[in-house]
């Protein structure tokens, strides 16, 4: 819960300065506070008008389609969020909002969830990114339109739909470690609509150079050496295909991707493995609508429909990663369907939003011996989710004060079939085939906007959010994994009490320059979190013993001089604590957390050319929960420059051919972001892209 004096602070700030404005009927919508990160962009942001209070982020990829980028390089940047990385370009890495555990936040693709129920976090490098038009970051938890709870926050892939006019561009890229890329993108219209196109072909061997201290980090530095990293070489196969079109006052988008990987899993520096691998494909599918005049003229009705299907191959033939039946097939398909009208009664100064979302989720595993035969088939899980959201969006005094309650209803119903071969499970409910666990929430939260000086090149606001949100466990905490994992159904959800506050600032001084700046306050005290304790000499059970107490403070800056200079800053300060029920964690501070994160661009261009030069900072912390000496890592910093030419451009057509290069870790940095798993030191980039 919000504290007194916190909500002292937040009637005081919003409901002080209310007699400076008349109060009068608006006649249009108000114009959508938006937030960019690295580019200027004049394009509104229809997913951030629903959710006006809320500390939001919209990252325009343009500018990354001529450069050798990925998602974790993209978020990493992003003041509040951290991914962690398994290794180099390709490799397994989580996203972590605010200081909360990577499955604490959730992953949308144009608005469709695409966490997994079997583990909650979602990886990264499964993801789509070439595709992608903008990544939108929501902070204070998940928007109206969105289904689903969220701890620590969400983000949003969207994938580009709509076109200006016809193009087609194939970008050829390469760099250290035998690295390669290639795509062709194809964009153009047709009489009602337009359609996007994309083949994308990408490897890798990330056989770069480390520091193997033979797991003796302090007792014996003498037999630390300099080894190749091994097994840890991806390929990389995407292809989508969007269509948007209109009938009548319907819009209608058919989005589909689809990724195919294969790739070796490394293991530890200090043991590397030789032959375990992993084959994944993913393939997701939507149609979206958005209908304008709905019955009513005063209607809009959007709807969702949606399928996510996955396998996930891992072959681990020598037991290098576990024993008895090492490799494993797995299977998750999703279905769902979404339908969220929005009424405008402006004539009221009022915005109602309702959502109604419902989903199957289904989990199957296969147990397989070293030459990949099945041994043995999981008892399959299934998750079915409804959930319903209300929302009321109140303008006041002239489009100049929001108040944003919001209501999310949801309710969870797990199944997992009996275990046959488990003597266990038949004692404790012979009469039964399939173990049920329901659950209910009631998620309220509230938000305030307050828009202190609105002209037409300057707006400086304030923000103010409280919520109370959840995870619900994961099929691994519920039912656990033979031999490893007891499951625990009795397990309650994890649930948080979040608060942030701040303040932002537009501003175009004159034609030529142009300010986008925000600073926030944010808080989040979350209950019953789950631990992994153990339960014999072999296995381990889920319990809810830990609490965490997470504030601090984060600022983004962005300044633009369009004739030649462009700045970012990032930064994040935050205390992030354990305040379990258990002596050993308590009072210690949350792993792989940060006190200070920030980032920094410096880039000169002009119509042809811009060099720049990155900046990121990672602030000291430990890797394991009772902050032990062996598990600190020490505070790291890494620099890039790059560098982008284009000897032809054609502004008439449209034609260009685009050149750069780029130095990653300049400083040939050797560190680990987590135990035993290496980041790449100096590392180059090239890439040609051209357009016409």
């Amino acid at each position: 819960m919000i504290s007194k004096f916190n909500l002292f602070l937040l009637v005081c700030l919003f409901l002080g300065p209310n007699f400076l404005f008349s109060q009068s009927s608006p006649t249009k919508e108000p114009e959508t506070v938006e937030i960019k990160a690295n580019v200027e962009s004049s394009s509104k942001n229809t997913n951030f008008s629903k959710n006006p209070t809320g500390f939001q982020k919209e990252i325009n990829l343009e500018s990354s389609n001529t450069r050798y980028m990925s998602l974790p390089d993209i978020l990493n940047r992003e003041a509040g969020v951290r991914v962690r990385q398994y290794g180099g370009l390709g490799s397994y890495s989580t996203l972590s909002l605010r200081g909360t555990n990577p499955n604490q936040s959730k992953v949308y693709w144009n608005g469709v969830p695409i966490n997994n129920s079997l583990g909650g976090e979602i990886n990264l490098a499964d993801l789509p990114f070439d595709n992608l038009e903008k990544i939108e970051i929501y902070k204070s938890g998940t928007p109206a339109g969105f289904s689903g709870s969220a701890i620590g926050g969400s983000i949003n892939l969207v994938s580009k739909t709509k076109i200006d006019k016809p193009i087609t561009r194939v970008n050829l890229m390469g760099g250290s470690f035998k690295t390669a890329k290639a795509t062709v993108t194809h964009m153009d219209q047709f009489s009602s609509g337009s359609y996007f196109i994309q083949a994308l072909q990408e490897t890798s061997d990330q056989n770069f150079a480390y520091l193997n201290n033979k797991g003796t980090v302090l007792f014996n530095t003498y037999d630390d050496t300099i080894d190749e990293r091994r097994n840890a070489q991806f390929r990389k196969t995407g292809f989508t295909g969007n269509v948007s079109f209109e009938v009548g006052k319907t819009k209608i988008n058919f989005l589909n991707d689809y990724i195919h990987r294969k790739q070796g899993l490394p293991g530890p520096g200090n043991r590397q493995t030789t032959s375990v691998g992993r084959v994944f494909s993913k393939l997701s599918s939507a149609v979206t609508t958005e209908t304008n005049e709905f019955l009513l003229t005063n209607l809009t009705l959007e709807t969702k429909t949606y399928g996510n299907f996955a396998k996930d191959d891992l072959f681990d033939p020598k037991s290098e990663f576990s024993f008895g039946t090492p490799d494993a097939f797995t299977k998750t398909n999703q279905y769902g369907f979404q339908i969220s009208p929005t009424l405008y009664l402006l004539d009221y100064y009022q915005v109602l939003r309702t959502s109604i979302q419902t989903e199957q989720e289904f989990f199957t595993r296969y147990e397989k011996r070293a030459n990949h035969e099945t041994e043995r088939k999981e008892p399959k899980k299934r998750r079915d989710t409804q959930s319903f959201t209300f929302q009321d969006e109140i303008r006041l005094f002239s489009n100049r004060l929001f108040l944003v309650p919001q209501l999310r209803f949801e309710r969870y119903t797990d199944r997992f079939g009996k275990d046959e071969t488990s003597i266990r499970n038949q004692l404790l409910d012979p009469t039964s085939d399939v173990f049920y666990v329901r659950q209910n929430f009631t998620n309220p939260s509230f938000g305030i906007k307050l828009i202190w000086i609105k002209k037409e090149n300057l707006e400086f606001g304030s923000l103010a959010n409280i919520s109370k949100d959840f995870r619900i466990p994961s099929f691994l905490e519920l039912f656990g994994e033979r031999g490893s994992i007891v499951g625990n159904t009795k397990l309650r959800p994890e649930q948080s009490r979040n608060g942030d506050f701040g303040f932002y600032l537009n501003s175009k001084i004159d034609s030529n320059w142009k300010i986008q700046s925000d600073i926030s306050y944010f808080q989040k005290r979350i209950y019953d979190m789950i631990l992994f304790l153990p339960n014999s000499q072999f296995t381990l059970r889920p319990e809810n013993v830990d609490q965490a107490f997470i504030r601090g403070v984060e600022t983004n800056q962005n300044i633009i001089w369009k004739k030649g200079i462009k700045f970012n800053l990032n930064y994040t300060y935050q205390d992030a604590k354990n305040y379990s029920e258990s002596p050993a964690l308590n009072g210690k501070y949350l792993p792989l957390r940060s006190k200070s994160q920030g980032s920094a661009l410096l880039a000169f261009f002009n119509e042809k050319s811009e060099l720049g030069i990155e900046y990121q900072y990672i602030g000291a912390n430990f890797r394991d929960r009772t902050n032990e000496y062996l598990g600190y890592l020490p505070a790291r910093q890494f620099w890039n420059l790059y560098i982008q030419y284009s000897p032809y451009k054609n502004k008439e057509t449209g034609n260009e051919l685009i050149l750069s290069f780029e130095v990653r870790n300049l400083i040939d940095k050797r560190v680990e972001d987590l135990v035993g798993y290496p980041l790449p030191g100096r590392s180059y980039y090239v890439t040609g892209s051209y357009r016409f």
